[in-house]
């Protein structure tokens, strides 16, 4: 499998808005303890959370990458894929895979325990209850795929839409149990492998390639045009005195 990348000031914006979002969060968790010591051990919290959830991501997301490598070249991958979303924005997807199989946009979770979902809403279990989380790893890989349409059909107007997949994978959790989601749940990586091997072939070498090159080359206006410079003031002239 080929590894592409897209342009470095791609992420460098991608960078900035994310560090802006930390900083607010932290901000809240701070001032959620009123501040002073108490709200200095509050963003101390929050900053080891944020670091043990990156190294995690982080963990999973490369065993992925390690494993897929294996694939032949005529695959495509890219790791922490950004694409543009509504509102001028981004999302970033963990793996971005093309072949003639389609195009594959990866969401790993590296969650432990026990997970069920029912149309995209989710549970974990407790001891011997089921309790209700808010985060919703089909529901944020169906937007992730939402996003991708409207963005590549612009670009690809006779592309069909139906080889565009975004399954979730869970790569540690003990158990997971999911009836009617909108997108694929795998459990384990060996079940990602055996979704893209067995994809009926629904591109052509050719649009592998183009579909490729137009993630590779994508940029946003923010990330390459330059600042632009303050316009000056007009000056009025003095009247002449009567």
């Amino acid at each position: 499998m080929r590894i592409l990348q897209q342009p470095p000031a791609l992420r460098e914006a991608w960078s900035k808005r994310i560090d802006k979002k930390i900083s607010e969060n932290r901000q809240a968790a701070q001032e959620s303890l009123g501040g002073g010591f108490f709200g200095a051990l509050g963003g101390l919290a929050f900053d080891i959370n944020q670091v043990s959830n990156q190294f995690k991501g982080n963990i999973g997301e490369g065993v992925v990458s390690l494993l897929l490598k294996f694939l032949p070249d005529t695959w495509v991958m890219f790791n922490n894929a950004l694409i543009p979303t509504t509102n001028a924005g981004l999302t970033e997807i963990d793996h971005l895979i093309i072949g003639e199989g389609g195009v594959f946009l990866v969401e790993v979770k590296t969650w432990k325990g026990s997970y069920s979902a029912y149309k995209d809403t989710w549970k974990r279990r407790d001891g011997s209850n089921w309790v209700a989380i808010d985060s919703s790893p089909s529901s944020q890989s169906a937007y992730h795929q939402k996003m991708f349409k409207q963005w590549i059909v612009k670009r690809f107007p006779n592309l069909d839409l139906d080889s565009i997949t975004a399954p979730v994978v869970f790569t540690v959790a003990n158990w997971i149990g999911t009836t009617d989601c909108s997108v694929p749940v795998l459990h384990g990586i060996q079940a990602l492998l055996q979704l893209l091997v067995n994809s009926p072939k629904r591109l052509t070498s050719t649009q592998v390639n183009e579909i490729a090159e137009f993630i590779e080359d994508y940029t946003t206006t923010a990330s390459t045009a330059p600042t632009p410079k303050p316009v000056p003031k007009p000056i009025i002239k003095p009247k002449s005195p009567s």
